[in-house]
């Protein structure tokens, strides 16, 4: 039988102890203090639903002059850029033909009527035949006839604004022969504009005229135009489901111009219902928001989906949560999932918010 040296028993023993010490030690370890926060709860609200708009401005009408007559220009008004209101002379066309063809007409038609006044005389004396008084009539008719024609060309040799707006193009020069039907001027009404633009046919329930728009152009990124919607198209496009609608802006200072491209959004439900909670429950980290739910003394990570923006710096939670459900505003840095928590009333949630 072997002896056990007194020295190995006596390491045996220390080793032993140590790790019952520590044993002891992990297992009386105390667990991490509650860490504080705020909370705030899950609410309902009336937001604004917009949907986006990506369109072009339009002249509300646009007209191109032409002449009806043949004639050579003599004098030309406003050019490219001018404004206009209807009924300006723009344009005046040589008359000289015409207004010596009138003063001949006048002259005949003064013998017409002298000798349409003696057949009455002849005929009631029964010395003239009725077929020959009716034939002095009838000239006197067709020099009239011809007359008021005349007018109507010399008329025709000055030509008027046909509506209120801006000189686009001016294609003709003095002295130039205007031919009949050719293009002098292009004309467009800039105020109001239109605006097209299409809309996903998922809006189409609240669609209605007079529903407002809101947009931006480019060349005025810090300005806003509102107008509101005066038609819809009564068919869908097959090719991309949507729906064309025109809206109607004024455009006042002529800032926006025709074929603008224009971007914005319609309000199409002003008042609908939304869970909301304080913009500063929410943490965004590589594309992905969350916040965390505080519930039976715990916060709960929730990866929830945001929507609009809502009053008194709110957001609205498309997913993700539930109304009534208490969330964390304050220490989220500190927060991780299944984090005990103490919910504290020193701070204000309101100025937490903030």
């Amino acid at each position: 039988m072997r002896t056990v040296p007194a020295r190995a028993l006596v390491l045996a023993a220390l080793v032993a102890s140590g790790c019952a010490d520590h044993t002891t030690a992990k297992e009386t370890a105390p667990p991490p203090a509650p860490i504080a926060v705020a909370v705030a709860p899950v609410t309902t609200a009336r937001v604004e639903r917009v949907a986006d708009l990506v369109g072009a401005f339009f002249a509300n009408e646009d007209v191109t002059v032409a002449s009806q007559l043949e004639s050579r220009v003599v004098w030309l008004g406003p050019d490219m850029g001018d404004h206009v209101v209807i009924g300006d002379v723009i344009l005046k066309l040589d008359d000289a033909d015409l207004q010596a063809q009138l003063r001949e007409i006048a002259a005949r038609l003064v013998k017409a009527h002298a000798d349409d006044t003696r057949a009455r005389e002849l005929r009631a004396g029964g010395i003239m035949s009725r077929q020959e008084a009716e034939r002095m009539v009838t000239d006197a008719a067709v020099l009239e006839a011809q007359r008021d024609l005349l007018r109507v060309k010399l008329d025709r040799t000055v030509i008027h604004a046909p509506l209120t707006g801006a000189i686009a193009a001016r294609t003709v020069s003095v002295g130039e022969v205007a031919q009949i039907g050719r293009p002098l001027y292009k004309i467009v009404q800039d105020d109001p504009l239109k605006f097209r633009t299409p809309i996903p046919e998922r809006f189409a329930g609240y669609l209605h005229l007079g529903q407002e728009v809101r947009l931006g152009v480019a060349a005025y990124a810090d300005r806003r135009f509102t107008g509101t919607i005066t038609r819809i198209n009564p068919t869908a496009d097959e090719a991309n489901r949507s729906i064309l609608i025109e809206a109607e802006v004024r455009n006042a200072e002529g800032l926006i111009k025709p074929g603008f491209f224009g971007s914005g959004e319609i309000v199409y439900d002003p008042q609908g219902p939304a869970l909301v909670v304080p913009e500063a429950a929410l943490t965004t980290f590589a594309g992905v928001t969350k916040l965390f739910v505080v519930k039976d003394g715990k916060a709960e990570e929730r990866i929830v989906r945001t929507g609009v923006s809502a009053t008194e710096q709110r957001r609205e939670i498309v997913d993700g949560v539930g109304e009534g459900e208490d969330v964390a505003v304050s220490n989220l840095d500190r927060l991780e999932n299944g984090a005990a928590v103490t919910v504290t009333r020193d701070e204000p949630v309101a100025d937490a918010v903030r």
